[in-house]
């Protein structure tokens, strides 16, 4: 188990936000909230994410694979791990194990 002790708390609803801008204006919230201090750490609450699009879970994706978002820490919430993008479950799941 990873301890995690954050400035900030995001919490976002992909049911009624799940197209591709929609994580865009995610992402940037997040970039801002870790530059305003080097210390900055952020919790994204990202519940239902089974509803958003390939493309935005493509864009989220690669945000996490990124070395800045290093102070950032993704939860995933869903009913149906099913529809979650491959990729990112792979690389989650990876994460996990290490």
């Amino acid at each position: 188990m990873t301890s995690f002790v954050c400035d900030q708390i995001i919490d976002f609803e992909a049911s009624n936000a799940y197209e591709a801008q929609d994580i865009e204006t995610l992402i940037e919230q997040v970039k801002t909230i870790l530059a305003s201090s080097e210390d900055s750490r952020v919790v994204i609450l990202l519940r239902n994410a089974h509803y958003l699009t390939t493309r935005a879970f493509s864009i989220l994706y690669d945000y996490i694979r990124s070395p800045i978002s290093a102070n950032a820490a993704f939860v995933l919430v869903s009913t149906d791990k099913s529809k979650i993008f491959p990729p990112l479950l792979d690389l989650m799941q990876h994460q996990q194990a290490a």
